[in-house]
């Protein structure tokens, strides 16, 4: 499909009129970040669990990760020619806010996102399971709103 395109993923949504499609050029042009994208798809599933829409699908880009640079940028400075140690030296070379969001994301995404590097020492984004990052990501913020009250019910799935 090609690391750096939505195109496919807008023309499937001008198909199929999901209830949310992202698009990674619009992603980087607001330099949305991933909380930013997170609260977007949390905002749109509360607003429409409070009209008893419980239900609804959301397209996103393969590559999306790559167009939120507040990690995939430093991981391939800090990766590009060093190897991952198994005492996380590495991990000194980010940013307090890209470190606590690379702790934040679950243990199989921070795996894919240490595996080998393209030729030119970059993330293989197409080896990220955007999705699933999402998926757990929104369900948490879900269920964060849950225990505050403003949420009331949860059920994620993905389909590829």
């Amino acid at each position: 499909m090609g690391r750096a395109a939505s195109r496919i993923t807008l023309e499937c949504a001008l198909q199929t009129h999901p209830n949310i499609t992202i698009i990674g050029e619009e992603v980087a042009a607001k330099k949305l970040t991933l909380k930013n994208v997170t609260d977007y798809i949390v905002n749109v599933i509360c607003t429409r669990s409070d009209l008893g829409y419980n239900y609804g699908v959301i397209l996103i880009p393969e590559g999306l990760i790559d167009f939120i640079p507040e990690l995939i940028a430093e991981l391939n400075e800090a990766l590009a020619h060093d190897v991952v140690d198994e005492g996380g030296q590495w991990k000194k070379k980010l940013t307090n806010q890209s470190l606590l969001l690379f702790e934040f994301l679950p243990p199989a995404i921070q795996e894919q996102l240490m595996h080998e590097r393209d030729p030119h020492g970059n993330v293989q984004v197409a080896k990220i399971e955007t999705e699933k990052m999402l998926i757990q990501m929104v369900e948490t913020e879900l269920e964060k709103r849950k225990q505050e009250g403003s949420y009331e019910s949860q059920q994620s799935h993905f389909f590829g």
